[in-house]
């Protein structure tokens, strides 16, 4: 009986408090609590681009979060030898799920 009073009365309790404070937020730029979606410029040389790199990081409900968005995992995956710009892509949803990309662009 203690077993089913836990269960039933609190664990409820306990979901929405997680769910309320324990939000996904990319963690860069401006924070749109219910939409975020935006690319923001870090570094750029203005010498023309022919490669793209993209790496990116996830986080779920802000109690999870995976991923490398690591500007040397974007040059990887871009197969980038020479770096002509850097970008951040951030994408959030009702604090739910956000992920946050890393651009590389480069020949």
């Amino acid at each position: 009986m203690p077993n089913s009073i836990v269960f039933n009365k609190i664990f409820p309790y306990i979901l929405v408090v997680t769910f309320f404070f324990s939000c996904a937020s990319s963690g860069f730029g401006p924070q749109g609590f219910i939409y975020e979606e935006q690319r923001i410029s870090l570094m750029e040389t203005g010498i023309p681009a022919t490669k793209e790199g993209i790496a990116c990081a996830r986080s779920y409900l802000g109690l999870l979060a995976i991923g490398d968005a690591s500007i040397g995992e974007s040059r990887n995956q871009g197969r980038i030898k020479e770096i002509t710009a850097i970008e951040l892509e951030s994408f959030g949803f009702f604090g739910v799920f956000a992920k946050l990309c890393v651009v590389t662009k480069g020949n």
